[in-house]
């Protein structure tokens, strides 16, 4: 069947549904790495598309475990608005959606879902773990956009990330915070975004599509939601939690900044409004000052050099999501 038709197919079946990291041997060995290529997509396609539906998977099981612990009444009597769950509904709706048409065009090549963990007790971990996991969708969309070769394929993943990008601003508000940050978002590669989800995974099927990425040690910021530009936050860079021998992944070239560089000589990147990148020092205590000019969701990682943009080979740590609001208002929005 001609790729298109199978796109077609794949919506439409998705339309029925509709209707009706800890970077270790969790993530699967990539046995069907060697599986065939029947769509004869280019290696790159088909490693973006397993990657967006590794992070679908997250979300289904995510939105479908919260779903399971909360009723409309939960929802109200934590201090969010009546039909608050029933837009969790529709995301889950979505996301079965986005599941479903991407496992129809990768076949067998599609990564199973994984055994995950996710610390929700009460409404509120759910709505800001949801919007955590939207804004992460959505950068992680606009990052595929640009390796992505098949023109039909790549415009079906723009029109998914325009979904990510609008229930992440309803999320946003849910969580009391602005639905836009400026005119620019920002995107974000596969190593920086499972530096992120990975957090959540506990094991994936040893026969998963391998990911592209390179194994780094998970960057935790104190505080990160809703600080200020000149705050002082502490930064902690964890163990590197992998294996080199048994790492499913492609590209096994650890090129990554050594972790035990001196305080003095690292600094925490901002990554915002586009392609725009900040930086403020580290200081030998693990602290450091928000700088001037980020608004909105910001993605922190620690690296080696506060020149240029940074490379591979200068980062020390994942990423960390960051918010400062954004207040309303004319020239209120930086990033």
């Amino acid at each position: 069947m001609h790729l298109s038709n199978i796109v077609l197919a794949g919506l439409s079946a998705a339309s029925t549904v509709f209707a009706a990291p800890h970077l270790d041997a969790r993530w699967g060995s990539g046995s069907k790495a060697n599986g065939s290529n029947p769509l004869g997509l280019a290696q790159s396609d088909l490693e973006v598309l397993a990657f967006a539906t590794n992070l679908e998977n997250l979300e289904v099981n995510f939105y479908t475990l919260g779903l399971s612990m909360f009723n409309d009444s939960d929802f109200t009597a934590a201090g969010f608005p009546e039909g608050a769950r029933g837009r969790f509904e529709q995301i889950l709706e979505h996301e079965l959606v986005h599941v479903s048409l991407l496992q129809s065009v990768l076949g067998p090549l599609a990564p199973q879902p994984c055994n995950y963990s996710f610390p929700v007790h009460q409404p509120a971990d759910m709505v800001a773990i949801s919007f955590a996991l939207e804004s992460t969708g959505e950068a992680a969309y606009m990052g595929g956009l640009q390796v992505l070769q098949n023109k039909q394929i790549l415009t079906t993943a723009a029109s998914i990330e325009g979904v990510e990008a609008r229930q992440s601003s309803f999320l946003s508000g849910l969580n009391g915070l602005a639905p836009w940050y400026g005119p620019f978002d920002t995107p974000l590669n596969m190593t920086q975004v499972i530096s992120l989800a990975s957090g959540f995974i506990v094991s994936c099927p040893s026969t998963n599509f391998p990911l592209v990425v390179e194994p780094v040690p998970a960057l935790t910021v104190t505080p990160s939601f809703n600080i200020t530009v000149g705050t002082n936050v502490t930064v902690a860079i964890g163990a590197p939690d992998f294996s080199p021998s048994n790492f499913p992944i492609v590209d096994t070239n650890l090129t990554m900044a050594p972790n035990n560089a001196p305080s003095s000589g690292k600094f925490l990147a901002y990554f915002h409004g586009g392609l725009n990148v900040s930086f403020s020092p580290i200081a030998q205590d693990n602290t450091t000052t928000i700088p001037a000019g980020l608004a909105g969701a910001v993605w922190a990682q620690v690296v080696t050099t506060d020149q240029g943009f940074p490379e591979l080979e200068d980062t020390v740590s994942g990423v960390a999501m960051l918010n400062i609001p954004v207040p309303s208002g004319a020239d209120s929005s930086f990033n």
